[in-house]
């Protein structure tokens, strides 16, 4: 964000507003408020209930409450942060478009100007983890792994009915079934699939986004993409891994193949300098060159490779920096996805994905 001098505001939910978190390393159930001012400065407004933990757990913070600038306790966060900017003789402030549209009134009508801000202070530095942010995030997709691994096993270990569904226990094993047994696994590892685990089979998974419902089946691409966050830290991992139960033909085999092959390229081309729009043509013209079109349909309906090659993660599931057409350059640090995928009505849908952070030659799968 271009500095013009304007102190930048929050308001929300720690889970919810993930800048929050970050700048204070202090999570709460309520809504709160920070100020960060232009020297860099960075100011914490909670409720009374919060005041004594966010003063022992926040980090490089000022802590302030209606009790401690003299206010009625029963004032709101955004009242409370109106009287804070006035203390501090703010006029005017930035803030992030999801800032509350409440919120922005609330403030105006205290006398203080909002602007929407293009970007946010804190982007550059959430972009390049620190080894504490890696463990975390690593301590994530080992939970992520360990949920794949538990899928994966029962998928195996699957009866066959005579149908092609795929039994466990006796009963037909669903995507619902499937999630469940994510959730437990992941719950084990203090972690939840709080956006919702994929698992989709057949011609569900040509739909990237397909939660998937009802029994699985074999002889057919079932994708997993499995994304906890981690409930004590706040940070996410992100893994995806196709099963099959049989055998697969060999038009599957070949899908799922030359997905394999793009996400080794994609993983070879990430590094220190490359620039993300350009790792994701590269896997896209590898696609083509091996002859996989991608499109839209008669319906509009897209087919082959038509998402981005990934995103990063780390206290959102998706965030800076990109592979995709509007990547930017990439640095040691940064933590990215490399998610190549392949999705046709007539073979379903492949995808492979890891998450691995960008070192000083290359990069590293967490």
């Amino acid at each position: 964000m271009k500095n013009d001098n304007k102190s930048f505001v929050l308001v929300g939910a720690t889970a919810v507003v993930p800048d929050l978190l970050y700048a204070t390393g202090f999570d709460a159930p309520d809504p709160v408020a920070v100020v960060r001012r232009p020297d860099g400065r960075v100011l914490l407004v909670v409720n009374r209930m919060e005041l004594g933990r966010a003063r022992r757990q926040a980090r490089g913070c000022e802590v302030a409450s209606a009790d401690t600038l003299g206010l009625p306790a029963d004032r709101s966060p955004v009242a409370t942060l109106a009287a804070l900017l006035r203390r501090e003789g703010v006029r005017a402030v930035a803030a992030p478009p999801s800032l509350p549209l409440g919120a922005a009134e609330a403030l105006r009508k205290a006398g203080v100007a909002v602007r929407a801000a293009a970007g946010s202070p804190f982007a550059p530095a959430r972009a390049v983890k620190t080894p504490d942010e890696l463990r975390k995030i690593s301590r994530a997709q080992a939970a992520a792994r360990a949920a794949e691994r538990a899928l994966g096993r029962a998928i195996r270990e699957a009866e066959v009915r005579a149908d092609g569904v795929l039994l466990r226990g006796g009963r037909p094993f669903t995507s619902e079934r499937a999630r469940a047994l994510v959730r437990e696994t992941l719950l084990a590892r203090g972690c939840m699939d709080l956006e919702g685990t994929i698992v989709a089979g057949g011609r569900q998974a040509t739909d990237p986004h397909e939660s998937g419902h009802g029994p699985l089946r074999a002889n057919q691409w079932i994708v997993a993409d499995i994304f906890p966050r981690d409930l004590r830290t706040g940070y996410w991992g992100d893994m995806t891994r196709t099963f099959l139960r049989g055998r697969p033909s060999p038009a599957l085999r070949r899908l799922y193949d030359t997905v394999a092959e793009a996400q080794v390229l994609g993983l070879s081309l990430v590094k220190p300098g490359a620039i993300g729009a350009e790792v994701h043509r590269a896997v896209a013209d590898f696609f083509k060159k091996c002859g996989y079109e991608t499109g839209t349909d008669a319906d509009g309906r897209a087919f082959g490779f038509f998402h981005g090659l990934g995103h990063g993660v780390g206290l959102e599931i998706h965030e800076e920096p990109r592979l995709s057409l509007r990547g930017g350059a990439l640095e040691p640090g940064m933590v990215v996805t490399v998610e190549p995928g392949l999705y046709y009505p007539d073979l379903g849908g492949v995808r492979i994905e890891d998450t691995v952070v960008v070192t000083e030659t290359g990069c590293r799968v967490l």
